[in-house]
């Protein structure tokens, strides 16, 4: 699997083709497609029902009539793709800088996703922009938002304000900081189950060796 600088990446999802233009030269990292984004839709476009008889995700992976939020969405991958995988609502979410890339490959790819897919501003640390966002969610996405420790607590705080008692958090995980990284873990640890994806479980053409997915349930659920 090779990743691109190219100002335009192209990913297929299902019978449609992404184009998700991306900004190196930015000074917000949210403005480059980072391989998280597309290891996640692609894992999930292996596995969403109903592709496999014997699917160990038929039911974490289960969109129907569901929502979604989206944190630190960047240029929109994760919540395009999975929109287009069967959510039936989904909010992508990002701090204000990085809105004019994100508006802008909602705009370039509105033909296939067929409505205009809901955004707003959100910094984790905000409960009011949280709870403006109308929680709980049964899904909450994030890729490859975990690299600044001071950001930790809040991203956290954030996930398990957002996503319902019997909800999933999906993630797509890339150490970035050893800092960032053990904080992180520990705080999850405390507040969910941690369930990672075997790496053979990951699309073939899109498995990336440093790149893993996750699914987190809280602790205080049924499950």
């Amino acid at each position: 699997m090779k990743f691109t600088d190219s100002p335009v990446i192209e990913l297929p999802v299902g019978d449609a083709v992404l184009s998700l233009q991306q900004d190196n030269g930015s000074m917000h990292v949210g403005t480059t497609v980072w391989p998280c984004s597309l290891v996640l839709v692609k894992f999930v476009e292996r596995w969403a029902p109903p592709s496999h008889n014997s699917n160990p995700y038929a039911t974490l992976l289960d969109f129907a009539s569901k929502r979604a939020v989206e944190l630190g969405t960047g240029c929109g991958v994760a919540g395009m793709g999975l929109y287009l995988l069967g959510l039936t609502d989904i909010v992508l979410t990002d701090i204000a800088p990085v809105m004019p890339a994100l508006k802008r490959n909602l705009k370039v790819n509105k033909p296939i996703l067929r409505k205009a897919l809901k955004h707003s501003v959100l910094y984790w640390n905000n409960a009011h922009q949280i709870a403006s966002l109308n929680p709980p969610f049964d899904f909450v996405l994030a890729t490859d938002v975990v690299y600044i420790r001071e950001s930790v607590p809040s991203l956290v705080s954030a996930m398990e304000a957002l996503v319902s008692l019997d909800g999933v958090v999906l993630l797509g995980y890339q150490l970035r900081s050893p800092e960032a990284h053990q904080l992180f873990w520990e705080l999850c640890d405390k507040a969910f189950l941690v369930q990672k994806v075997p790496h053979e479980h990951l699309h073939p053409d899109y498995a990336y060796e440093e790149t893993d997915v996750y699914f987190l349930r809280k602790k205080n659920d049924t499950h």
